[in-house]
C-alpha cells in the first residue's frame, strides 16, 4: 500500500502521485487491489415491478371482460334497438382513461400544480367523451367539469399555501383555470346546463380567484406573462 508523509493517508492501487497534494508516495504499489469498491447489480426497483404487475392487470381484466362479454348470455342481449350490448367496450375505455391520466402524473410528477393543471383538462375531455358516446345526457357539464374546475382552482390554492410555493410557480396554471371557468356563467345563460349551481360555483370561485391574482399578484402576473411570451 502506498503512504503520503504530507496528507497522512495511505493510497489504494498504483498511482504515480498522491491525488490530493501530487506529492511522492512512498510504500510499495499493489496494482491488483481494486481502489473502488464491487457495487453488486441493482435489483429492479419496487415502482417498474408495480408497474409490470399493474399492467398485467389492465390487461387481464381487459380480456376477461371481453370473454365474459361474447360467452355470457348478458353479454350479447339485446338492447332497446335489437343490437348487442358490448359494455366490455367502456370496461377497456375505462382502463385506457386510467392509464392516460396516470402517464399525465409520470410525466410531470415533480410538478404538482402542472399536475393539476393537466389532469384537469385530460379529464375533463374523457368525461365529455363518455358522456356523448352514453347518450349525451350532459351529466358532464352539469356536475362533473364545473365540480372538477371548482375543486382544482381550490387546491391549486391550497397547495400553493401548504408548500409555501413561490408565485412563478403556479400563478399561470391557477390564472388560465379562472379564466376558462369563467365560461361557465355561458353554460347557464344559454341553458345548456338544467342544473345550475355547480356552473355558478364554479363561476364565482372563477371570479375570485381572478380578483386575488389582479389586486394581490398583479405585478408578479404581468411579469410572469412577460417572460413566457417574450414581450
Amino acid at each position: 500500500m502506498l503512504y503520503c508523509h504530507k496528507c497522512g493517508v495511505n493510497v489504494l492501487g498504483s498511482p504515480r502521485r498522491c491525488p490530493l497534494c501530487q506529492g511522492d508516495l512512498s510504500g510499495t504499489a499493489d496494482p491488483e487491489q481494486n481502489v473502488f469498491p464491487v457495487i453488486p447489480p441493482v435489483p429492479a426497483s419496487l415502482k417498474r415491478r408495480l408497474m409490470t404487475v399493474i399492467a398485467f392487470g389492465t390487461i387481464a381484466v381487459a380480456a376477461i371482460s371481453v370473454g365474459l362479454n361474447i360467452a355470457l348470455p348478458f353479454g350479447n342481449s339485446a338492447d332497446a334497438e335489437g343490437g348487442p350490448v358490448w359494455w366490455s367496450f367502456f370496461v377497456i375505455a375505462g382502463l385506457g382513461s386510467l392509464w392516460l391520466s396516470f402517464l399525465v402524473i409520470n410525466s410531470q410528477w415533480w410538478n404538482i400544480p402542472k399536475i393539476i393543471f393537466l389532469q384537469l383538462f385530460v379529464i375533463s375531455i374523457l368525461v365529455l367523451l363518455w358522456d356523448f358516446f352514453t347518450g349525451f345526457r350532459k351529466w358532464s357539464l352539469d356536475f362533473v367539469i364545473p365540480i372538477l374546475f371548482s375543486c382544482s382552482m381550490i387546491a391549486l390554492a391550497v397547495f400553493a399555501k401548504v408548500r409555501n410555493l413561490k408565485v412563478q410557480d403556479y400563478i399561470m396554471f391557477l390564472g388560465f383555470i379562472s379564466v376558462v371557468s369563467i365560461f361557465s356563467l355561458l353554460l347557464i345563460i344559454f341553458h345548456v346546463v338544467t342544473i345550475i349551481y355547480p356552473a355558478m360555483i364554479c363561476f364565482t370561485l372563477s371570479i375570485i380567484s381572478l380578483a386575488f391574482l389582479w389586486l394581490f399578484e398583479g405585478k408578479s402576473l404581468g411579469e410572469e406573462l412577460r417572460r413566457r411570451m417574450h414581450l
